[in-house]
């Protein structure tokens, strides 16, 4: 029958492997904790992610509208140029045989207009196209550690 100091280091053996048992069961516990941060984390990333394609697809569809509205404008203004060439040259021609007078003068006034614009130009027009900006969301920073997983 064993002694009771033989059952006294048996349970002082068994103290130390609890112990032991106990560090490693909370080694555990601060992986899981570490793990939980940085699967909240990648979730926050994940929905940053989202947030920026939504800001991508917004862009993008502006870039579409606008696209489509200028190769639309530029048709029509392309036939409006030919037709007012072709109805400005005849206009033209009609007034230089009819009214060489009149031809003179406005030749003179387009030469007065150029100087003139020389010290003191025009205001250039407004461009009709204005980007509108679209949401940017906040940036979420770095994962739980300080430093980014796998880059």
């Amino acid at each position: 029958m064993p002694s009771a100091q033989d059952i006294f280091n048996e349970l002082v053996k068994l103290g130390a492997k609890l112990d032991a048992i106990n560090a490693t069961a909370q080694a555990i516990q601060a992986d899981d904790d570490q793990i939980v941060q940085l699967m909240a984390y990648a979730d926050t990333a994940l929905y940053q992610n989202d947030l920026q394609n939504a800001t991508i697809i917004c862009l993008l569809e502006q870039i579409a509208k606008n696209t489509c509205d200028l190769v639309n404008q530029s048709a029509l203004q392309t036939s409006y140029q030919e037709a007012m060439e072709k109805s400005t040259s005849r206009l033209a021609a009609l007034i230089a045989a009819t009214h060489p007078e009149a031809a003179f003068i406005l030749e003179r006034e387009d030469q007065l207009r150029k100087e003139i614009e020389k010290c003191c130009p025009p205001k250039p027009p407004v461009p009709p196209c204005q980007q509108k900006p679209c949401p940017v969301p906040k940036l979420i920073g770095p994962p739980p550690g300080g430093t980014r997983q796998g880059g």
